[in-house]
């Protein structure tokens, strides 16, 4: 096992599992009358289902940023207890009370990283709570409180009387209808809606009915039982900002043609030179335009602890404190107590891991590879840092597409022999210890040991190293070799494909891609290599143009709250991207399956979890889902639940060793960044 930093070993086996089953079924048990683990919320059984509240109200003088204060006393600000809500969130310092002030610094890579700083200041109605790093739970987030009823196919959640956006306008049910009504189901900006609103009944989609109480009370009633809505929101439902149920309206009325006419709002998409106004909300849906994300407009209000004030893709790209943000420490602090974060753009993985030893870089765990472990270790002295082990909940794999344009390609990608070659010609554990520094294990892309889903047979799974056998499996499949070593395709050509990736220059993910090629030129299958821009890559996903993709299957700890991999509707792992598109009805090239394709069965299988009410029987169908991909692996898994080094220069507090990192959990969003302080008070 290995030892953290800190001298004590990462939370495995049985309390780890036990904490993410807990994370996993805590809907369905509250759903049943069972009370959820405690962290710093209660559970109340409510005489027709439940009600989950959030944190007790603090009880004393609220205090705040020096420079928040000197506003106040000119005026340019009100006092700090009418920008809070009546209740704000108390969150409890993982270490102590922290210090105002000072900038942290991190690296991102532009534009197209923007999932990175968003995943330091999500917020969602329901949010995940991890004080330590095996105690793990629900909380009431932007909402007091939440109810559902015996089945969840009613949900009531209560806003904070009082929570305000970062201009200072009052936030109330009117954002929940402009978000539920004016975005989601505004076809010109939302092709369909979110799958937090909608489920596939009987094999259609059907959006739920908001009803509004009154101006902090709403009401969604689902068509059918929905348990995995509150993991769901927890997971999904801050990205890509404003949260999920929730949006400026008072703002965004002025870039809507419900409320303001087209050609006005036109007129602002041509300024901006877009194309049109729809462009404003962003592309095909995904509400990361010029206007509707925080991240590139300054101007949007926001809930976040920091909100844009140099947007990228600026050198460094800036965020500063939002002076209404509605969370406090136990001492009544007004958070978060960092005043501002820069974000330097680097394309090398030598060049910040350069920052790191120049002790340029206060905290971060984005873009930190455990291929640099052994540099980061030996220049913990020199940075004035301390490396900590967090635990990746990934594995590095291949996605060869089934639907890539290239037809006898996809045929073979179809075929489970010949995936079966690609896997079983690697060996994962070479590349484990010369690329990885011996801080992962060679495995199959499956659920990590600690994940309620956990099977520990699936990482073994076309896994072993046997040339021999992938050999063997391409004969049969006559997939004869030429004189150069490289085999003929059915139609006489090489056999030989392009594997796109975003790995940075100089990154040990790099090294994993020319050691895998030569195991795959090794049984005469030529890949090449070649290394794009995120936003092209992700582009050549959606639309299926793409032989075969490099990524992180990730979201493998809670897998109920996010199974998109599993479901092929994640398309940056691009193993059908096409017909994902098809089942989610997505703007971009769909393409419907085959009767009898394996991935019917895996969507047949998730309609049915998601409306299972009872725990045991949803456990059992999602386990169903899961051995589809078990008894012939879509992916190419390579080395997963591989230690996440993060550096936290010695000045930086309220951060602790030992979490999982993963999307599903946030990555660091997980700990509450706002809470993060650069000294003690």
């Amino acid at each position: 096992m290995l030892q953290s930093d800190q001298g004590q070993p990462p939370v495995r086996g049985h309390a780890r599992r036990e904490a993410l089953r807990r994370i996993a079924f805590g809907a369905a048990a509250l759903a049943s009358g069972a009370a959820m683990p405690t962290i710093a919320s209660a559970a109340h059984p409510g005489p027709n289902g439940h009600t989950v509240v959030g944190s007790a109200a603090f009880q004393g003088a609220y205090k705040e940023s020096p420079l928040l204060a000197d506003l106040v006393k000119a005026g340019k600000l009100p006092a700090v207890e009418r920008r809070l809500p009546e209740n704000p969130r108390v969150i409890k310092p993982l270490e102590a009370t922290g210090k105002y002030g000072g900038t942290w610094r991190r690296a991102y890579r532009g534009p197209s990283d923007r999932v990175g700083p968003s995943k330091l200041v999500e917020e969602m109605l329901v949010d995940w709570e991890a004080p330590t790093p095996d105690k793990i739970g629900l909380i009431a987030n932007l909402v007091e409180k939440w109810e559902q009823n015996a089945d969840a196919s009613e949900y009531v959640f209560t806003l904070r009387k009082g929570l305000k956006w970062s201009d200072g306008s009052p936030v109330t049910t009117a954002d929940v209808t402009f978000w539920f009504e004016d975005i989601q189901q505004n076809k010109d900006i939302r092709p369909a809606p979110v799958d937090l609103i909608r489920q596939k009944v009987a094999g259609e989609y059907k959006v739920a009915a908001l009803t509004v109480v009154d101006d902090i009370t709403f009401k969604v009633t689902y068509a059918a039982p929905n348990p995995l809505l509150p993991i769901s929101i927890a997971k999904v439902g801050g990205f890509p900002n404003p949260p999920a149920f929730l949006a400026p309206s008072a703002y965004l009325k002025k870039f809507h043609p419900k409320y303001t006419p087209e050609a006005d709002i036109a007129k602002v998409a041509t300024e901006k030179n877009l194309p049109a106004w729809q462009a404003l909300w962003g592309d095909a849906g995904n509400l990361e335009g010029a206007i509707a994300f925080w991240f590139k407009n300054p101007e949007l209000p926001v809930l976040i602890p920091w909100m844009v004030s140099v947007p990228a893709p600026a050198d460094p790209m800036v965020m500063v404190r939002n002076p209404y943000y509605w969370q406090v420490d136990t001492d009544g602090n007004q958070l978060p107590y960092i005043d501002k974060i820069e974000h330097a753009f680097f394309e090398s993985t030598d060049v910040v891991n350069l920052w790191v030893a120049q002790g340029k870089i206060d905290m971060q765990l984005r873009h930190m590879s455990a291929g640099s472990y052994v540099f980061f270790k030996e220049n913990t002295a020199k940075g004035n840092y301390r490396v900590f082990r967090w635990r990746s909940a990934s594995t590095q794999a291949y996605f060869p597409n089934q639907n890539c344009p290239d037809t006898v390609l996809a045929k073979l990608f179809s075929t489970p022999d010949f995936r079966q070659a690609l896997n079983v010609a690697i060996n994962r554990e070479e590349i484990a210890e010369v690329v990885f520094n011996g801080l992962g294990n060679g495995r199959q892309a499956s659920p990590v040991a600690g994940s309620p889903e956990f099977d520990a047979d699936f990482p073994k799974v076309w896994a072993q190293y046997d040339p021999k056998l992938a050999n063997d499996l391409l004969d049969k499949l006559g997939l004869t070799k030429g004189s150069d070593g490289i085999r003929k395709r059915p139609d006489g050509k090489p056999l030989e494909f392009v594997v796109e990736h975003i790995s940075p220059t100089g990154s040990p993910e790099n090294d994993q891609h020319e050691l895998v090629k030569g195991y795959w030129e090794a049984i005469g299958i030529r890949a090449t290599m070649k290394q794009v821009e995120r936003s092209l890559y992700e582009e050549h996903c959606r639309t299926g143009e793409i032989e075969v993709g490099n990524w992180g299957f990730d979201r493998s700890s809670v897998v109920k709250a996010d199974p998109g991999r599993w479901l092929g509707t994640i398309t940056d792992g691009p193993w059908a991207p096409t017909y994902g598109n098809w089942y989610a009805k997505a703007p971009f090239k769909q393409e419907e399956p085959p009767a009898d394709h394996p991935i019917r069965k895996i969507w047949d299988l998730w309609e049915k979890v998601q409306v299972e009410p009872d725990e045991a029987r949803r456990n059992a169908l999602f386990q169903d889902l899961l051995n589809v991909h078990k008894a012939a692996p879509n992916v190419v898994g390579i080395v997963g639940e591989i230690v996440a080094p993060m550096i936290v220069s010695n000045a930086f507090g309220n951060v602790l060793d030992g979490y999982i990192a993963d999307d599903t959990l946030r990555d660091y969003g997980l700990v509450n960044p706002q809470q993060f302080t650069l000294g003690k008070a």
